[in-house]
């Protein structure tokens, strides 16, 4: 009778709506049911990997449009009620920022030609912090928000858990005491494609630290599923300014085997080998992280009965690269080029990365993925600094011993798609502690430059 009664309970958890069981298209072959993925967490593997379906509910927005008219009211206010149920996830975001920290925000005004309201980024600082004033090298937490680049998913609980951790890890306050964690409310898919969320992220950036002056301790970039492809993409496009990124299971698409062999304009695709295994995911459901590719992407949704209904679960593929290059080593390599051309040398070493992918994530090969080309980028840094510093540095009289090199970590959990936050403690103070001291690394270089 137990067995039974389980064996109803899953089946009835497995076919929410929006899931994989829900439509006509193949699934993968490489699947493999959640209770059977003895990689993930207990508690992941047999109650909130089916729960999430139920509660998550993001899913239902794969039946909205992926493409709206932003000029149009009726067909914008349409789209919005039809995806009002998937994003209700920001309603329920009701971490008590204000009771743990002081909160304020700003509203930085778009270029002329960029559509939308005033741009909205809240400014999370330590109770009764001192003045920046007095504080001349406290640094700047940039953080970007998951949600598949159309909803606001969780972005208080996350961002009261990373800066309190940070906090705590501060012990005296010595470093974390004035320092500011940044919330980019950027603008969502599908009324506003690709790249206007990296823009808003790019946006905050330089007005936070050009306009405001912060982050004179150290400019470090953090974002989580989706806000990790777009802390991926802020970081090469500013190399200028950042010191630290932190990249949390981001949306990683591949290049399809015609857009790697012509390097022209080609498809790209979240099919993967994570994808596939791990199709019947609720967190996130495979079937809207396509559906939110095409939203970010501007691709129409194709509505036609059957012209879709052959094509495996997890195959769609888009025309737009949302990594802004950022999945290739030698962009890397050329965008700290162009900072410093008379040298053709980087006056400062690549970002130090900190990176993190799940097992049970379908996103995750996308991740493992990132850390090969940053890895590559960072051999090609060597291989220039270790061909040209000599020279130059005695051209100016510098010391030959201090070649400065980047560093790049990376941490594997086991609670599925940014189940680590809650399901795994330990992890979690470790992966902050990491972070952590590349910050202090930074700051303290700041302070030795004085």
């Amino acid at each position: 009778i137990l067995a039974v009664s389980i064996a109803v309970v899953i089946h009835s958890l497995s076919t929410f709506e929006g899931g994989p069981h829900n439509g006509p298209r193949p699934i993968p072959q490489e699947a493999v049911p959640i209770w059977q993925t003895s990689e993930l967490h207990w508690f992941v593997r047999f109650f909130m990997g089916y729960l999430y379906g139920v509660l998550g509910h993001v899913a239902t927005m794969t039946i909205c449009p992926s493409v709206i008219d932003r000029h149009n009211p009726t067909e914008v206010l349409l789209a919005q009620e039809c995806m009002k149920r998937g994003r209700s996830a920001e309603d329920l975001d009701l971490a008590p920022l204000e009771r743990m920290f002081d909160v304020n925000d700003v509203f930085i005004d778009r270029p002329e030609g960029e559509s939308g309201n005033p741009l909205r980024v809240t400014l999370l600082k330590k109770q009764k912090s001192p003045e920046i004033a007095n504080h001349p090298n406290a640094p700047l937490i940039l953080f970007m928000h998951g949600g598949g680049f159309t909803v606001r998913a969780v972005k208080k609980i996350q961002s009261m858990l990373i800066f309190d951790e940070l906090l705590k890890l501060d012990g005296d306050g010595t470093m974390m005491d004035s320092a500011t964690f940044a919330m980019v409310e950027y603008r969502l898919a599908p009324e506003h494609a690709y790249p206007a969320a990296t823009n808003d992220c790019l946006l905050a950036l330089n007005h936070l630290v050009k306009e405001m002056g912060l982050g004179k301790g150290g400019v470090h970039v953090a974002g989580s599923s989706a806000g990790g492809t777009l802390a991926m993409e802020t970081t090469l496009k500013s190399l200028d300014i950042v010191d630290t990124f932190f990249v949390d299971e981001p949306v990683v698409p591949f290049p399809t085997t015609a857009t790697a062999d012509d390097n022209e304009e080609g498809e790209w695709t979240v099919d993967s080998l994570s994808v596939r295994r791990y199709a019947y995911s609720r967190m996130p459901p495979v079937s809207w992280l396509e559906w939110s590719l095409r939203a970010y992407t501007g691709i129409e949704t194709v509505t036609v009965s059957g012209e879709e209904d052959n094509l495996t679960l997890g195959t769609m593929t888009t025309n737009v690269d949302i990594t802004g290059g950022a999945m290739t080593a030698s962009e890397w390599i050329q965008k700290r080029n162009d900072i410093d051309s008379t040298t053709l040398l980087p006056s400062i070493p690549l970002p130090r990365l900190i990176l993190v992918t799940a097992m049970g994530d379908p996103l995750r090969d996308g991740g493992l993925a990132f850390k090969e080309v940053y890895a590559e980028a960072l051999r090609k840094e060597k291989e220039l600094l270790e061909q040209n510093y000599s020279n130059i540095a005695k051209a100016k009289g510098e010391r030959t011993d201090d070649l400065p090199i980047s560093k790049a970590k990376h941490f594997e959990t086991y609670s599925g798609h940014v189940g680590f936050y809650l399901f795994e403690p330990a992890s979690f103070s470790l992966i902050m502690k990491e972070w952590y001291d590349e910050m202090y690394d930074v700051w303290q270089s700041r302070i030795r430059k004085q």
